[in-house]
């Protein structure tokens, strides 16, 4: 099978709890999931269809991948080194949140080597697409402004506005508006008649309510369209597929959702 010419980036699929840090680590293993993008080391492993995959293998909450090296708590509690989840919830044990040199060997082993992998291969010639891969929360999690609305199924960025074109605070794009527009109709086509438990205001969007995060703000831009992808979780974490005692979803769920993403990675591809 011919590979796409596509790298795919998962940054928050992690699973795993990093020895230097298991002993004051606080959080359940639901708190450490439902924090992290849950199921999307599996969502999009095309490992063996695509030229470059990278999936990081530590829980968001371990390290944060998209984030900058300087954004650590207390100052930003969601930072690279975290205080708390998105849910606001503690990482650590009381008074035992990691010096500064604990937070250097965390950067040293974990967060530097994923982006010195990334900056390598989009260096790449032959590569035709960068994706940076996620999942979102159905509805906005408590630390957003807008809490507790409802979110599209899928939401590509490229930093611009819903059109896909430059606008504040960035003023730059990392992808062009036809190319997210292109991939925006065809995830509305492969999701059109998902049934969902919540009344969503599009299928799929664009720029809304995620137009990038670090990841897509410092490599994209260059001469390698990148974009970055957002899965709602209503998708498959729903009583349908998902068992919150186990945390396990349907295989066959995770499979045709995999397929789907991968049909509009082809579709997009060769349109380029």
């Amino acid at each position: 099978m011919t590979r796409l010419p596509v790298l795919v980036s998962v940054p928050h699929g992690g699973w795993r709890v990093a020895p230097e840090i298991a002993e004051i680590w606080a959080l359940s293993r639901q708190d450490a999931f439902h924090d992290g993008d849950p199921c999307t080391a599996d969502i999009y492993d095309f490992s063996d269809r695509v030229d470059a995959q990278l999936v990081m293998e530590y829980y968001r909450a371990v390290i944060d991948l998209n984030r900058r090296e300087d954004d650590i708590a207390p100052e930003n509690p969601d930072g690279v080194v975290k205080s708390h989840t998105c849910y606001n919830v503690e990482v650590y044990e009381p008074g035992r949140f990691p010096e500064p040199d604990l937070q250097e060997t965390l950067l040293r082993r974990y967060y530097r080597p994923f982006h010195r992998d990334l900056d390598r291969i989009m260096q790449r010639q032959d590569l035709k697409l960068g994706v940076d891969c996620h999942s979102m929360a159905a509805v906005s999690p408590p630390i957003e402004k807008d809490a507790g609305t409802p979110r599209p199924l899928i939401c590509l960025g490229n930093l611009g506005d819903a059109e896909g074109l430059p606008c504040e605070p960035f003023g730059r794009i990392t992808a062009p508006p036809e190319l997210l527009l292109f991939m925006r109709d065809e995830f509305r086509k492969v999701l059109a008649h998902e049934d969902v438990d919540l009344e969503i205001p599009d299928v799929a969007a664009v720029n809304l309510p995620f137009s990038g995060g670090y990841i897509t703000q410092r490599v994209g831009g260059g001469g390698i369209p990148f974009v970055q992808i957002e899965m709602s979780r209503a998708l498959y974490l729903t009583k349908a597929y998902f068992d919150e005692a186990t945390l396990e979803v349907e295989a066959s769920r995770i499979r045709d959702l995999n397929t789907k993403v991968f049909r509009v990675l082809q579709r997009t591809v060769a349109a380029l």
